[in-house]
């Protein structure tokens, strides 16, 4: 045991020293996103809310007995960071965590796939989630994601149901790649000869375990509003960047009114069309999410390739679609895509969208929602229609556009010359 641990630190040690130069770079543009965003106007707002939770549990009018309202129990452990060392600069202890956790994720990239995924991986993530890298916590249920992704890909798949289990606990949306992990542990059991039943089940109740202990808990410390991230997700409304949000104001043309509303945490357009638009985006989601099933049952989908094209399904199809969900989707690009015109589109859009416009036309720091200007609500359309070209090419991989192979080539040729120069 000692001998492994050893080995690991020896390894850890050969990735820094042999990317020293690479973390030294991202160490730079993670300091410029710690100074101009986390420390520029409304940069900081997610982790205030997550000091104030944490505050709350440890040491509050009602220290352990006060949860996070809108996220799962166990999101509190990763608040907790924002207060681990406890100095009166909380803000910046939290972005230090959550930039070490992005460079585990680099690291990661170089052990478990190659260098070129892993600088793809970073370009994605500083691009597109420029405004919410450091100052939210999804990195940590993608890069989970991602951890089980590579298990399973290696036929660990015990570790690879934990790990789901684990991003699923922090937010939601991993549960539903949980069919497709039990999809692809059966045919590789069938495919060899050996019983799945019992080893799928186990690795399904592991998962069920984990997740019926985390509520439980959270029960028993708050009882029924432990429960209350359920009911907050029930009755938001569209908020301004999703799919939805953007069929209502196209609406808006024919004549149906949409109206600017802030509520919720965020920033929403509500009408009389939203009820319904919410109603068939979800038998949408339920229908892709079931096609993507079908498709890996019948072997047409690679494990990587279902993961990713059931997250962008859920992004496409849910009501709410902050700036840092994008996060959720960018590790599996990375690792499944590669560099993809549409895909760094998508991540210009996103950063243009948050957080250039929602400074530049003042949706911050107003005491009510102005009207939203045509150009923060046409952009917002330009990215979820490249995210839909996006997902369609994810599920028919065969019908990419040939500048793909020319930009992944030219990518992979910049970063030859970069290591050769090392």
């Amino acid at each position: 045991m000692i001998l492994r641990r050893t080995a690991r630190g020896a390894s850890l040690r050969v990735l820094l020293n042999e990317n020293t130069l690479d973390v030294a770079l991202l160490c730079v543009c993670l300091l410029g996103l710690v100074v101009f965003a986390i420390h520029g106007p409304f940069g900081a707002g997610d982790i205030r809310v997550y000091h104030r939770y944490a505050m709350a549990f440890w040491t509050g009018t009602h220290a352990f007995h006060a949860l996070p309202i809108e996220y799962p129990p166990l999101s509190l452990a990763v608040f907790s960071l924002s207060v681990l060392p406890p100095l009166w600069d909380f803000v910046t202890v939290y972005a230090a965590w959550m930039a070490a956790i992005f460079l585990l994720g680099y690291l990661a990239f170089i052990r478990f796939s190659s260098r070129h995924r892993a600088t793809v991986y970073a370009v994605y993530l500083l691009l597109g989630a420029t405004g919410a890298l450091l100052g939210r916590f999804d990195l940590v249920p993608a890069l989970l994601t991602l951890a089980a992704l590579w298990s399973a890909n290696r036929r660990h798949y015990l570790p690879a149901y934990l790990f789901l289990a684990a991003g699923a606990l922090l937010k939601l949306y991993p549960i539903v790649l949980l069919p497709l992990l039990m999809i692809d542990h059966r045919s590789y059991l069938t495919a060899h000869g050996r019983p799945w039943r019992k080893p799928v089940a186990t690795g399904v109740a592991a998962v069920a375990a984990l997740v019926a202990a985390s509520f439980t808990i959270g029960f028993l410390v708050e009882g029924w509003d432990s429960l209350s991230t359920f009911y907050y997700a029930a009755q938001r409304p569209l908020q301004v960047e999703s799919l939805g949000a953007t069929l209502l104001w196209f609406g808006s043309f024919a004549g149906f009114s949409a109206v600017t509303e802030h509520g919720w945490s965020s920033y929403n357009l509500v009408g009389p069309l939203d009820g319904g638009i919410m109603v068939v985006s979800s038998l949408a989601g339920i229908a892709g999410l079931g096609w993507i099933y079908w498709r890996a049952w019948r072997g047409h989908l690679d494990l990587g390739r279902a993961f990713l094209a059931a997250i962008c399904v859920t992004l496409l199809t849910s009501k709410v679609f902050s700036p840092q969900y994008l996060i959720w989707a960018l590790p599996l690009v990375a690792e499944v895509e590669g560099v993809d015109v549409v895909w760094l589109l998508i991540c210009a859009c996103t950063t243009l969208i948050y957080p250039v416009l929602y400074v530049n036309d003042h949706i911050f720091g107003t005491p009510g929602p102005l009207p939203y200007t045509g150009t923060f609500l046409g952009m917002i359309a330009v990215r979820n229609a490249a995210l839909i070209v996006a997902s369609l090419r994810v599920l028919l991989p065969g019908r990419r556009l040939a500048s793909h192979r020319v930009v992944e080539r030219t990518f992979q040729e910049g970063s030859a010359m970069s290591i050769s120069g090392d």
